[in-house]
């Protein structure tokens, strides 16, 4: 078994409601560890705090109570250790696909020349060589995700946080970009954390699925995904791991709203 390289700690997380001004618990008392090399998925039901987990998990939020360890250390702000992945891209519009891809590495103070040879070199394994000097607003939504995530790859992070990054994009192009992240996956050995609410998807690209309950979210179940890659979806085994994931999502879902007399 590989090193532990994520360790997330009995964490909680409250905001407050605007409506009373009362705590809102978000998520409560989460716990599980990420193994290095490993590509994890978490799916939950809308609004459950999927998001607020990644979020603590990158050191963008703190939690209440709790603690998040990166091999062994504590968690306790952003660091080029840790890549995000949006599902809204986040480009800068003014900025090239070349020069989007190189802004780590300039916050960072590399000198012009190795940035352009590290992006270069991430920008062809995300395939979109050619489209150097292109706008994001040249590109489709497909193009954009495979810029942020050479964004996210090129500052070399431990681990690569991914919330819902294929949301947006249609079927299609979501499913050549899911063969196209396990390629460079497999190119790079990152540990993933992937946020989705996509079971298909989760159980298509995860070595393990953790279900989370309705908000405040509390890891419900976990599914170890033992189907050898490339995985076909219409495989048996794959048709009844997804049918199960999706009944205790429904479960989830059915508890909050419960149907009408």
């Amino acid at each position: 078994m590989n090193k532990i390289k994520v360790e997330v700690n009995n964490i909680s997380k409250s905001f407050v409601n605007s409506d009373d001004g009362k705590p809102l618990p978000v998520i409560e008392d989460v716990s599980f560890d990420v193994f290095e090399g490993e590509f994890l998925c978490i799916v939950g039901s809308s609004g459950c705090g999927k998001t607020t987990i990644l979020r603590i998990i990158a050191g963008l939020q703190q939690a209440d109570t709790g603690e998040v360890l990166l091999d062994g250390k504590k968690v306790e702000s952003p660091s080029s250790k840790k890549g995000m992945v949006f599902q809204e891209f986040a480009l800068f519009p003014w900025r090239t696909v070349e020069k989007n891809v190189e802004f780590g590495l300039e916050y960072k103070g590399l000198p012009p020349e190795e940035r352009k040879e590290l992006s270069k070199k991430f920008i062809s394994m995300v395939g979109l060589s050619g489209y150097e000097n292109s706008y994001p607003h040249q590109l489709s939504g497909g193009m954009k995700q495979r810029v942020a995530i050479a964004r996210a790859l090129v500052n070399d992070p431990d681990v690569l946080l991914m919330d819902e990054p294929f949301g947006a994009l249609d079927a299609q192009t979501r499913n050549i970009l899911q063969d196209e992240l396990l390629r460079i996956w497999t190119e790079t050995k990152k540990t993933i954390i992937f946020i989705t609410h996509n079971v298909d998807e989760a159980v298509y690209l995860g070595d393990r699925v953790l279900v989370l309950t309705k908000r405040p979210a509390k890891i419900k179940k976990e599914f170890k995904i033992a189907l050898s890659r490339k995985r076909n979806r219409t495989n048996t085994e794959f048709v009844m791991l997804r049918k199960d994931i999706l009944e205790e999502l429904m479960e989830e879902i059915n508890i909050q709203s419960p149907p009408s007399t």
